[in-house]
């Protein structure tokens, strides 16, 4: 990878406010140097909300004793 395509990567995945959705439809009413927590790139599909992390499972280890079987559901 050339240094020109790292620097071009990086100026794209840094959000603006002039990408904002909501201050390309006139709903922003901060005025702010830098891209606010609620940022959402403004896309042809409109206010697409951010992805959520996946939820991942833990198995509890089992329980041992007579109060563990109280606790069991």
């Amino acid at each position: 990878m050339d240094l020109a395509a790292g620097q071009a990567r990086d100026r794209a995945e840094k959000p603006s406010c002039e990408g904002c959705y909501f201050r390309r439809n006139n709903l922003c009413a901060l005025a702010l140097e830098e891209p606010c927590p609620t940022f959402r790139p403004d896309s042809p599909l409109g206010l697409v909300p951010p992805r959520q992390p996946a939820l991942l499972m833990r198995h509890r280890p089992a329980a041992q004793g007579p109060e563990a079987a109280a606790v069991r559901i």
